[in-house]
Order: C-alpha cells, then structure tokens, then sequence
C-alpha cells in the first residue's frame, strides 16, 4: 500500500481530550507528524499526545472569533481528524418511541443534550471543521462516524427497531445506512457534509469511520456478555462490538494511508470485530430474541459471528480486528 505517512505531517484532531482523540494524537506523533489539538476541554488535560492545542468550542465555531481560532488551527494542516462531538444518543427517545412505551436503556452510555442540541451541535461542528480542513489545505478528512448512523434504535425490537429493517447479514458499507434518532441521523449528515464536500474539493479525500460500540482496554475482559433473552433482548447494532485499540488503528490507517480514499472522493468504512459480544451463535439467538430469521447471507456466518461485515476496513486500511473468541481459543491451558 501507499503510505501518506512517509513524509511528515502537519495534523489536526479535534476533540483531542477525549479517549479516542487522544489516542489518534499520541499514535500520529509517536510516527513522528506534528499534531495540534483541538478541543474545547482545558489545555492541561490534553496530556502529551499533542505538540500544540487550540481550546475551542467547535458548536460555536459557525461564526465570530471561535470560527476565526479555527480557521487558524487549520491553516497549513495536510491532515484533519474530526473526532470531536457529543458520542453517544440521546437519553430521549424520539417521541414516537416515547409514545409506544417500548424504549429501554440500553448497557451504553447515553447523553444528556436533548436530541435537536444533539443533533444541532455535531451537524453545525462537522460543517465548521471541513470548511475550515479545506479552506487551511488539508489533502485528508478523516470523521469520527459511527455504525449507529446504520440503524441504533432506543427499541430493540418490533416494528420501531432496526433489527425489522435489516435487509441482509452481515451488514456491510452498501447495506445503507437507516438511522432512527438523532444521533445516529448526526452521523450521516456528517458524511452527507463530506460527500458534497468532495464534489468541490478535487484535491482533498474524506473518509468516515463508522465504528461500534468500543469496548475499552481495561474492559476487554469482560467478554463475552451474557446472552440476550427475549424477555430481556438487546439492539441488534450493539451485539456488535470493536476494541478501542482497533479503532484508534483505523482512525491513523485513514490519515496515513494514500488508498484510503481517492482525491475528491469519500469512503465510509465499517469497523467492527469479526465475533459477537455473546458465545452463543449468532443466527438461533437473534432468532429466539429479535425474531429474526430467514434473513439473506452476504457471507456465511458461521457461530457467534458479527452481525457486521468490517472486511472494507481489513482489506483497504490494512486493520484486523481484535476478536475476544479467536483470542480465548489460542489462549494457552494452564498445567493442571
């Protein structure tokens, strides 16, 4: 493959406080690019994964001196990796959800912003970040999507959950996405803004990571998960699941790598392990809990497979995904 990363770099990552930002700017570093950081947390808490930082509060950046300190951040940036936004849905269901009484809290963190600031506030910001990507002339725009932007529904079965609409198995890239709350809509309007982006914009390429639910490092051996139940059943997006380390890779592959997207184009990539959260296999369960069967297999799924398909990713990215089952397998028995 072709590396972008052979020759230094000037890159931007907003939300560099966060988990994942943080980790996307201390690996692009550690491969020797200089990294400013964008985030509207204190300068402090960005630690040492970036050479410089801009406190700013992208929501706000649509106008006046906000969008005048990131339009400087920008100027000169070869690469941009938008990770900043609220990230996770909203703790409000959509008011038809409301209204069926059907909703359940899902094992996830949920946010606090109702969802018209949620969704106000990531579409405002994505707009804001590439405008002033290009305009600064950056040649690469990676996004923090998500694969909740396929489908996350705060119900996870019936005719208001995703699980009703799925139209094959696995889900890949050109299954579409079909979000059912605001979140999951704020993604995809972050694409939409990055697809019409790259109609003008010949000489940048845009690429959208939409990952799953991460699980964490230190959490990593809390799989597998208990099976859902009918009586207790789960949303069909979220028995998926990626490690955040993967996620991390994926978002520093999509800086780096030439191929990753074509100039004047966008590419949206799935991310997600190739093994379900639970040990139980995949096609009964989702059967006896979602009551769903009988579905179209793109490819086989053979045991606790994912309900999605990330082989875009491993194929164009160059990311193999982490697997809690493949793992447990090679793991060595102790003597007894």
């Amino acid at each position: 493959c072709s590396q972008r990363s052979k020759h230094h770099m000037r890159a931007v990552v907003t939300g560099a406080a966060g988990r994942i930002g943080r980790g996307v700017a201390t690996a692009l570093r550690e491969r020797g690019h200089t990294v400013v950081g964008v985030d509207m947390a204190p300068p402090g808490l960005l630690g040492t994964g970036c050479d410089d930082f801009v406190t700013i509060d992208l929501a706000a950046a649509v106008a006046g001196q906000e969008r005048e300190c990131l339009t400087a951040a920008m100027d000169g940036a070869d690469v941009v990796v938008h990770c900043a936004a609220w990230p996770g849905p909203s703790a409000t269901p959509p008011p038809a959800v409301v209204a069926s009484g059907d909703a359940t809290k899902p094992p996830i963190g949920l946010e606090t912003a109702p969802p018209a600031v949620l969704l106000r506030d990531n579409v405002a910001s994505t707009s804001a970040v590439c405008d002033a990507a290009i305009a600064g002339g950056a040649s690469r725009f990676v996004f923090s999507s998500s694969a909740f932007a396929m489908g996350f529904s705060h119900v996870p079965r019936g005719p208001q959950a995703w699980s009703s609409k799925v139209g094959y198995l696995p889900v890949d890239e050109a299954h579409g996405a079909q979000p059912h709350e605001s979140y999951g809509l704020s993604k995809l309007a972050g694409e939409e803004i990055l697809e019409t982006a790259a109609r003008t914009a010949t000489d940048t390429s845009f690429v959208s990571l939409r990952f799953t639910n991460i699980v964490k490092r230190e959490l990593w051996s809390s799989l597998p998960w208990e099976a859902p139940t009918s009586a207790e059943p789960l949303q069909l997006v979220l028995w998926a699941y990626v490690h955040e380390d993967d996620v991390i890779r994926a978002h520093v592959a999509a800086a780096t790598r030439e191929d990753a997207a074509a100039r004047g184009s966008h590419e949206a990539y799935l991310l997600a392990a190739p093994d379900s959260r639970f040990a139980e296999p995949t096609l009964p369960l989702l059967a006896s809990v979602l009551g769903v069967e009988g579905m179209p297999l793109r490819s086989p799924m053979e045991g606790n497979a994912s309900v999605l398909c990330a082989r875009k990713a491993t194929e164009r990215l160059g990311v193999e995904f982490r697997a809690w089952s493949r793992e447990r397998e090679a793991r060595p028995l102790r003597p007894g």
